[in-house]
């Protein structure tokens, strides 16, 4: 692969995620609720410039806006849908004011039954088609941005391929709507460098199936996301469908968990399964839960490392330069759903270990998030001091 393009010069170190909606609606009651998308994406309502302006001076070099193209594809191809773009535009332009670099993150997720979600855009070949064309929209109202300050995803952990992958990688789709999603978003912005992934995901176990010769395309940046150990990572999020919900206050790393902690945990998760109500307490049993955590203290301290270490030898194997990849998410939920605190030091022993590995290995990185449930900012917009110093930062 050859060097000096715009991906080289934008060398994304050291990144923050915006959350994806302060306030969750649904697709219908956010296009009809007067002025809620006035502000879009809505990070603004508690982090205005001023605090951009804050991050940059401690060392942040790019923020990665996540913009839920769910409006943008309820509202295809009308005047509101030009001023959506055109508060993404807004967002881009307040950030650079504010010294930071861009990744306009097309951040799609599931919404279940709700159209316009990942699931609703990857389920058809005419509901891709609608996506695709969302995409060349915005690839186009960004083109004329400093291509060295701006980067654009244009799909977030497509949720396709994990059965291929497994068992017959051959029979995989993804590669080819990857490579419509460059194509179109390439013709509409033709020197900004693109953020792609591979499939299930977006993890790097995907990503090493794919060829980036098949993009044909040095002006890229290969992102990949890891929240292993997930067990810590997600211990008491609700949207994991798992009886990890369950869970409170799992210490990082693994080998700090004790014998006599391991049972009080099982104890006080299958308690609160007992307590929920919710149909999934039925698996909550003391013998799975018991598995789960044993299978957390099984994986080791190395678990925090595998993923990062898959990705890099990718990059290798394919002549990508390191600074041309980037850790684009990680982060383990604090706060859970019910405002339950988890132990701080160990959160923050997490995120350092994840900085660590990823500054040894050469590749940019982005934290999840800085005021949702993953957060890892404190309330003044300052970074803790212990991240920081792992993370070779100025003093904050």
């Amino acid at each position: 692969m050859g060097a000096g393009t715009a991906a080289d010069r934008f060398d994304p170190k050291r990144g923050v995620n915006t959350e994806i909606w302060v306030e969750w609606l649904g697709v219908e009651e956010m296009l009809a609720r007067p002025g809620f998308l006035d502000i879009y994406p809505d990070y603004p309502r508690h982090m205005p410039p001023e605090t951009l302006e804050k991050i940059a001076g401690q060392g942040v070099d790019f923020i990665r806006i996540a913009a839920d193209p769910a409006p943008l594809l309820a509202t295809a191809g009308s005047p509101r849908q030009a001023a959506l773009i055109g508060q993404v535009q807004a967002r881009v332009r307040e950030a650079q004011a504010a010294g930071l670099k861009v990744i306009l993150d097309l951040h799609s997720f599931p919404r279940g039954q709700e159209d316009f979600g990942v699931e609703w855009a990857l389920g058809s070949e005419a509901h891709f088609a609608a996506y695709a064309e969302m995409v060349g929209r915005v690839a186009a109202a960004l083109a004329a941005f400093p291509a060295d300050r701006t980067a654009f995803q244009p799909m977030n952990e497509p949720v396709q391929d994990c059965d291929a992958l497994s068992t017959d990688p051959a029979a995989a789709t993804w590669p080819a709507r990857l490579k419509r999603l460059h194509d179109v978003a390439r013709a509409g912005a033709p020197d900004l460098p693109l953020v792609l992934s591979g499939a299930c995901w977006g993890g790097a176990w995907a990503l090493s199936f794919l060829d980036p010769a098949a993009i044909g395309d040095d002006n890229v940046l290969w992102s990949f996301h890891s929240y292993d150990p997930f067990t810590y990572s997600h211990q008491g999020a609700d949207w994991t469908g798992s009886i990890l919900r369950f869970f409170a206050g799992i210490p990082y790393p693994p080998s700090s968990l004790t014998d006599d902690a391991a049972v009080a945990l099982v104890e006080a998760a299958a308690a609160r399964a007992r307590a929920s109500g919710l149909p999934l307490a039925s698996e909550a049993s003391p013998a799975a839960l018991s598995e789960m955590l044993q299978i957390y203290r099984d994986e080791g301290d190395g678990i925090v490392r595998q993923e990062m270490d898959r990705a890099a030898a990718w990059a290798d194997a394919h002549g990508v330069p390191r600074n041309r990849l980037i850790h684009d998410e990680f982060g383990a939920v604090w706060v859970d759903a019910e405002g339950r605190e988890f132990d701080a030091a160990g959160h923050l022993h997490y995120l350092s270990d994840k900085i660590a590995v990823a500054a040894e290995l050469g590749f940019g990185w982005a934290l999840w998030d800085w005021r949702g449930s993953m957060r890892f900012g404190q309330a003044d917009y300052r970074l803790d001091a212990r991240v920081c110093a792992v993370a070779g930062w100025a003093p904050c």
